[in-house]
C-alpha cells in the first residue's frame, strides 16, 4: 500500500513554470558554482533542486523528475540555437526573443512544428536555461559559445583599442617641437589608429561569418548525428552532454562527424571516461 501511494503521488507531481523557475534558477547556481563537471550536474546539485522543489511547493519531488526535466530542456536548448544559426531569425537581447516576420513564422512553422514555441515570443529564463544547458557561457561576458553569438549585434564593430595613451607620449616627449611637427605625428597616429581598427573590424568578420557558416549549416546535422549512438547504448542524458561540448569544439565536432560508427563508438568510451 506505501508503494502504492508513492506511486499515486509521484503521478500527480506536475511541471508549472514558477516550479521551473526555481529548477532553472538553482541549477543556474549550482553551474556558476563549478558543480556541473563535464556538463553533467552533480548528485548533490539535483539533491538541492528535489528539497527545494517539495520544500516550496509542498509536493513530491523526486531525482527522477528533475532528471527527466533536464534532459528535456537539454533538447530544447539546441532547438533555440539552431533557430538562431538560421538566415531570417533576428534576436531581441532585451526580450530574449527570436523574431521573425509572418511569412517566415509560417514557413518556418510548416516545416519544423517544434520552431513554433520560440519564436516571437520571450524564452521564460533564457540566461539561466544559457548557464544549464549551454557549455560554459558567462552570461554577461564575451564568454559564449559560438551559437550564440549574436552576429546581427550592431556593437560588433564597435573594438575599443586604446592608442591615446600611445600618441599623448608621443606628443610629450618633445615639449620644444613645433605646433606643426605635433599635429603631423598626431595625424599619423590616427592612420595608424584606423588601420589598426580596420584590421580588427575585417578579422572580427571573418570570424562571424565562420561562425555563422558552421551554425547554420553543422549544428542541426551535428545534433542528430550524435543522438543517433542512443541505439549504441550510450544514454540520452551523456549524448547530450556530448553535443555541448561538440558545439564548443569545433575541430572536434567536425572529426566526429567524418568517423565511422565504430570509431565514434570509441571515441564516445573514451569521453566517458575522461
Amino acid at each position: 500500500m506505501g508503494k502504492g501511494n508513492k506511486e499515486g503521488t509521484s503521478k500527480q507531481f506536475r511541471w508549472t513554470k514558477p516550479i521551473e523557475h526555481l529548477f532553472l534558477e538553482i541549477l543556474a547556481e549550482e553551474a556558476q558554482k563549478g558543480n556541473k563537471p563535464s556538463n553533467t550536474f552533480k548528485a548533490v546539485s539535483i539533491n538541492r533542486v528535489v528539497e527545494a522543489i517539495s520544500e516550496n511547493f509542498q509536493v513530491q519531488c523526486d531525482a527522477k523528475h528533475v532528471k527527466n526535466h533536464l534532459r528535456t530542456v537539454k533538447k530544447q536548448w539546441p532547438i533555440i540555437c539552431t533557430i538562431r544559426g538560421e538566415s531570417g531569425f533576428g534576436w531581441d537581447d532585451n526580450m530574449k526573443m527570436i523574431t521573425c516576420d509572418r511569412a517566415t513564422y509560417d514557413a518556418a512553422v510548416m516545416a519544423h512544428k517544434k520552431y513554433e514555441s520560440f519564436l516571437n515570443k520571450s524564452i521564460d529564463h533564457y540566461n539561466e536555461m544559457a548557464l544549464v544547458v549551454g557549455k560554459d557561457m558567462a552570461i554577461g561576458s564575451f564568454a559564449r559559445t559560438f551559437a550564440d553569438i549574436d552576429l546581427n549585434d550592431d556593437n560588433i564593430d564597435s573594438v575599443p583599442i586604446d592608442c591615446e595613451n600611445e600618441a599623448t607620449e608621443e606628443v610629450r616627449t618633445d615639449v620644444s617641437s613645433s605646433g606643426t611637427s605635433k599635429r603631423k605625428r598626431k595625424k599619423a597616429q590616427e592612420s595608424v589608429n584606423d588601420e589598426q581598427i580596420k584590421f580588427v573590424g575585417e578579422q572580427l568578420g571573418k570570424i562571424a561569418n565562420a561562425l555563422e557558416q558552421f551554425t547554420a549549416d553543422k549544428t542541426p546535422h551535428l545534433y542528430e548525428e550524435v543522438m543517433s549512438m542512443e541505439v549504441e547504448g550510450f544514454d540520452d542524458d551523456f549524448l547530450c552532454s556530448v553535443f555541448d561540448y561538440l558545439v564548443s569544439h569545433e575541430s572536434e565536432a567536425k572529426a566526429f562527424l567524418i568517423k565511422s560508427k565504430e570509431h565514434r563508438k570509441i571515441w564516445l568510451q573514451k569521453f566517458s571516461q575522461g
